[in-house]
């Protein structure tokens, strides 16, 4: 069996969180966001150099791993790709780098030579990104404080943290590719630039941040964070957009309720029964991540994961685990 996150992103490794017994009231989510977030430089890729003396591979005798994160370029502190660039820019003749670079938990310390291509370029044959930028979908929003949670995993692997990593926008659903076999679907949308809100923290358990005008969905009347232990296997729903800005309520079945009793991903299995969002989507797609589950008017999760050979079935995060790891 494969699982694949539906905002296509790694996981992190889990964090332990216990559950509080006091009751917790949230609006429920469902809407449809762009999510554009910035996470610091990560190499995706690694390509050969076209210059003058022929293509040179420069990272080949490097430390270097697709997915390793650069935090630092001779001895400065980089978190964007321009700093990188600016760095090279200073350049007069070819040298080696000292990259410092983090995998996972590990620091890793490397040098890697840096050589000019045929355009005049600096280049080390590496590519990298340091943001992020898809579609997803809010789990809640806690009308006292305004903050919200999403998409029920992490977007990148590692813990972020900070005032604004990056900002939530209005997705609007223009199209869907469906689900198959061995073949996760995706909604395909357009990305409104103006935020709704900042996001302040990527955990494992979703994104989390705070919600500009709550007005935009106070429409929606508050329900209880259900407790995992109240979850039971039996007939619940999702609320998600499939076209434009519309939340729909869909049937589902949870046919399993994992017993934890600190936090962890996959607490909740589903199977979508609703033949409507099956004939639409063939089951869970991308962009689904984060849609609230609903069971006995409580929210007792968020769509987290498809199983890619199956994509009528997928998992879920509990919802109390993600409130609790934002409090």
């Amino acid at each position: 069996m494969y699982l694949s996150l539906l905002f296509s992103i790694a996981l992190i490794t889990s964090t332990s969180v216990a559950a509080k017994s006091r009751e917790i009231y949230v609006i429920p989510g469902g809407d449809s966001i762009g999510l554009y977030l910035e996470t610091g430089i990560y190499i995706t890729g690694k390509y050969e150099v076209q210059t003058d003396n022929g293509n040179i591979s420069p990272w080949n005798k490097s430390d270097i791993k697709v997915g390793d994160k650069i935090l630092e370029v001779n001895n400065n502190t980089v978190n964007k790709i321009e700093d990188i660039q600016q760095i090279m820019s200073q350049l007069k003749a070819e040298r080696d780098l000292l990259l410092k670079l983090k995998r996972k938990q590990e620091i890793i310390i490397t040098s890697c030579p840096v050589v000019k291509t045929k355009n005049e370029r600096w280049s080390l044959g590496l590519y990298v990104k340091d943001h992020v930028l898809g579609v997803g979908t809010i789990t809640y929003i806690i009308t006292e404080s305004h903050c919200f949670g999403a998409l029920g995993h992490s977007v990148v692997n590692e813990e972020l943290s900070g005032d604004r990593l990056g900002y939530i926008s209005i997705s609007t659903i223009n199209g869907i590719r469906k689900s198959l076999p061995g073949l996760p679907g995706e909604k395909q949308a357009t990305l409104s630039r103006e935020p709704l809100g900042y996001i302040t923290k990527n955990t494992e358990l979703g994104i989390y941040g705070t919600i500009n005008n709550i007005s935009d969905f106070s429409s929606v009347k508050k329900i209880k964070i259900a407790n995992p232990n109240q979850v039971k296997v039996g007939t619940a729903e999702i609320w998600t957009v499939l076209a434009d800005n519309q939340k729909e309520r869909f049937t589902i079945e949870i046919v399993d309720v994992k017993k934890q009793t600190n936090s962890g991903i996959k607490g909740i299995k589903i199977k979508i029964t609703d033949h409507r969002l099956l004939e639409k989507t063939g089951g869970i797609i991308q962009g689904m991540s984060g849609s609230p589950i609903i069971q006995n008017n409580q929210l007792v999760g968020a769509v987290s994961h498809v199983v890619i050979d199956s994509p009528e079935y997928g998992y879920g995060v509990f919802a109390m685990w993600m409130v609790e790891n934002n409090i």
